[in-house]
């Protein structure tokens, strides 16, 4: 199973209304009826310990294990038990950022509520069904922001019934998964590249203008190391005093009120939102 905790940016994974577009041939039915649907349990604070297996809430499916984590050394029904590699499905919370479907990446723990633990019926690819499930997702955002109060919705047994879902024989199931999951792989590939990108430019911005690095060796008469003589010419060869420290010469030590301009967004009241993908986006 591969990992696709990302969104995929063409048809099948995304659509701007709520109404489904499913082909004539695909066999009709409720998503329920798709799949086993397990929710989480309400744990209590007494239930909670220093070590054990940690409760998987959205923050953990979303960030993963942390600091923030709570674990327990209590044992529950296996049903609710969450491995690698399970199908999750969140059911409660802020519509458009917390309710969607998940792939479990990280250790076995136990499920939280508001948390289904979906296991696809016999004859439907799991990999499909979570393809099935984050096409779905404009449905999902719709359905629970109809109920949402204080920032919160969410989806019910009843709502999973009433909507319909469709699918095909089990091979073009398992094709559609290959060329989805095929471009999920490219797009984590990616993000990966451009995270390493990014900490490498975190990593060069410190070193030449927190710690002033390229400084240090020409004050030497140096070259600094593994950089250009034209890049190298841009940087003196002296440090000297001001108010925060030694900074490198010709530097100036400036008040940011005084250089830019800050302008605070706004809060526009909830009547003037528009339905799903309509309007200009806050």
């Amino acid at each position: 199973m591969r990992n696709t905790h990302y969104p995929v940016n063409h048809k099948f994974s995304s659509c701007s209304t709520n109404d489904p577009y499913f082909p004539d041939h695909w066999k009709r039915c409720p998503l329920y009826s798709l799949a086993q649907w397990v929710n989480g349990l309400a744990f209590r604070n007494i239930q909670f310990s220093d070590s054990g297996l940690p409760v998987i809430k959205i923050a953990e499916i979303k960030g993963g294990i942390s600091g923030q984590t709570k674990f327990t050394q209590q044992t529950f029904d296996d049903a609710v038990r969450v491995r690698y590699g399970d199908l999750l499905f969140s059911w409660s919370g802020q519509p458009e950022t917390s309710i969607d479907a998940f792939w479990w990446r990280d250790p076995e723990g136990w499920l939280n509520q508001h948390i289904f633990r979906v296991t696809p019926t016999e004859g439907i690819d799991p990999v499909f069904f979570y393809y099935l499930l984050r096409y779905l997702k404009p449905n999902f955002v719709g359905i629970a922001r109809n109920k949402q109060t204080t920032g919160l919705g969410h989806i019910t047994k009843r709502d999973l019934e009433n909507l319909e879902a469709a699918y095909p024989r089990l091979p073009e199931q398992r094709a559609i998964a290959h060329i989805l999951g095929t471009l999920d792989d490219k797009i984590e590939l990616n993000r990966q590249m451009a995270q390493t990108l990014e900490s490498i430019a975190r990593a060069i911005f410190k070193s030449w203008f927190v710690d002033f690095d390229p400084v240090k060796p020409k004050m030497e008469g140096k070259q600094p190391e593994g950089m250009s003589e034209e890049v190298a010419a841009l940087f003196p060869d002296k440090f000297v005093e001001s108010e925060l420290g030694m900074i490198p010469e010709g530097g100036e030590v400036l008040k940011f009120p005084e250089e830019f301009d800050f302008t605070m967004g706004q809060s526009p009241p909830g009547s003037s939102y528009n339905e799903y993908f309509n309007g200009v986006p806050f």
